[in-house]
């Protein structure tokens, strides 16, 4: 599934209702502690993303944070297997490196800034020590495999086209991203009817969900029961940057496709239900000499990756490895 990492600050939802407990098991691998709270850490991105996909938590939600959960506990007993070796050859990253690539994380996911990396952290519950260590264990099993594997067959001009061709999408200016959608937004707290209770509020988005995915005009319905802006317009957001969205509001539905409603999905304060009416992407980038030397590297770690899946598996074949989540 894709990773939703960076979109824990999409809606602010709490992730869970009761702390985590410390120090209780999800898995051991070779003696080593996977504990629960370092699974929950890992997951809670997906959490957050999750809820607000799925303001029911229903059977659809179930399912997809199980697999989450699954694949989370994978690559965390993946990690500790790597950890384990590593330990053997005593090998370390410089703090400076690890504080350089945490700067790059805040710079790239939080615009810099510090007050939004804090929440981010709370959010996960994680503290800053703790996500500078998972990030220097990153940075070492990453490094590791760069050395252990990196003598692999060159990349070659048709392999770094193709790659070019896969990935020049994702690889666009999406700073320029622009959208043109219409929304309802329903608050979970109705000034206008105090009486009414969230799950009430919950209850009418679904409705009008309901309606607007039929034969209802969504316009009619956003100038009747919106409280977004832009109501008296039908709900129309037009050419709308990427940037000026909430971030992982704009992840959604820049998913979508022209045409899609979506919703309702849930945030701190509401519901919301999208149609999108058409997406411009960002420029696409050039094969250019710069380019092709970032395809021609994530070529060869590609091909790289293959072979330390394989030794991964020679590693799992002798390990203990128990779960207990």
């Amino acid at each position: 599934m894709k990773s939703l990492l960076y979109a824990t600050t999409l809606l602010a939802t709490p992730l869970l209702a009761a702390p985590v407990p410390l120090l209780k098991t999800a898995a051991t691998v070779n003696g080593k502690m996977i504990t629960t709270r370092e699974v929950q850490q890992q997951l809670a991105p997906t959490i957050a993303m999750l809820m607000a996909k799925y303001p029911r938590r229903g059977e659809q939600f179930q399912k997809a944070l199980t697999e989450a959960h699954k694949e989370v506990l994978d690559q965390l007993i993946e990690h500790k297997l790597v950890l384990s070796k590593l330990e053997e050859k005593q090998l370390q990253i410089p703090d400076h490196i690890v504080k350089q690539d945490i700067e790059q994380f805040i710079r790239i996911n939080f615009k810099g800034s510090q007050e939004e990396f804090r929440k981010y952290l709370k959010a996960i519950r994680m503290t800053r020590r703790e996500f500078q260590k998972s990030q220097q264990e990153k940075i070492l099993v990453q490094s590791f495999k760069r050395e252990q594997f990196k003598d692999v067959a060159p990349a070659t001009d048709a392999e770094i086209r193709k790659r070019f061709s896969e990935r020049s999408g994702d690889l666009r200016d999406r700073t320029k991203d622009r959208i043109t959608f219409r929304k309802i937004y329903i608050p979970a707290i109705d000034q206008n009817n105090p009486i009414a209770t969230q799950n009430d509020q919950l209850t009418l988005a679904e409705k009008l969900a309901v309606q607007v995915k039929g034969e209802a005009d969504f316009a009619s319905i956003a100038q009747a029961h919106s409280s977004g802006a832009f109501a008296d317009k039908g709900g129309l957001w037009e050419n709308t940057l990427r940037s000026d969205l909430e971030v992982g509001f704009a992840d959604i539905i820049f998913e979508a496709s022209e045409g899609d409603i979506l919703g309702p999905l849930k945030d701190r304060i509401g519901f919301t239900i999208v149609k999108i009416v058409k997406i411009n992407q960002g420029p696409l980038p050039a094969l250019d000499p710069k380019m092709r030397e970032r395809m021609r590297t994530e070529v060869e770690i590609e091909k790289r990756s293959g072979r330390y899946a394989e030794w991964i598996k020679m590693l799992k074949r002798t390990a203990i490895i128990r779960r207990n989540a």
